[in-house]
């Protein structure tokens, strides 16, 4: 992780804020060219980072080795410490332009062509097919965290919820959400779906 990267980034505008962080738009003085840059605050403890960020972190890491045209790439990592107990960790990411939400806003009427649906959907399942592959679950897949560039390229994004799971964990086709589901069939027997 390099110290003190920021300098090497020139903030141009805020992209968005989330609950993890702030995203911005900035230029690299190095290549002139821009990217996306996203601040997280941590707080240290005795141990160091929390586990969490480390593990985003290597995620991430461990997907750039891959450079998948579906996954937004992360170029660099750069963390300063701001106080005894909290640290500025900021993710460099290639920039999208545009997220799904966004792109499909910009659509006009009647909505998208079929093909670039179609077009859409299968660079999506191919980016989320490569996760899979590669046992990561992503947990936060929306319209804001799927990025299209202004080409049509698919790109997914934001690991902060993703997991990596071991291809022996007994994974159960049942969530148990705390609460029953279902009707009591009018109190005849057990009507629980």
């Amino acid at each position: 992780m390099a110290q003190e990267g920021r300098a090497q980034y020139e903030p141009v505008a805020e992209i968005g804020v989330g609950a993890y962080g702030t995203v911005y738009k900035a230029r690299d003085m190095q290549s002139g060219k821009f990217v996306a840059l996203k601040n997280v605050r941590v707080q240290t403890t005795e141990n160091g980072l929390p586990l969490s960020t480390v593990r985003e972190v290597a995620l991430l890491k461990r997907l750039e080795h891959f450079d998948h045209p579906n996954i937004v790439r992360l170029m660099d990592v750069c963390a300063t410490t701001r106080t005894e107990r909290e640290t500025k960790v900021t993710l460099v990411f290639e920039h999208v332009d545009q997220d799904l939400k966004t792109y499909l806003d910009k659509a006009p009427a009647p909505g998208l062509p079929l093909d670039t649906i179609k077009d859409l959907m299968r660079q999506f399942l191919r980016g989320l097919d490569f996760l899979h592959s590669n046992c990561i679950v992503h947990r936060d897949l929306k319209p804001e965290n799927i990025l299209v560039t202004s080409s049509g390229q698919v790109k997914l994004a934001d690991f902060g919820l993703a997991r990596i799971y071991s291809c022996q964990m007994a994974l159960t086709p049942v969530v148990n959400c705390g609460s029953q589901v279902g009707t009591d069939l009018g109190g005849h027997g057990s009507g629980w779906l």
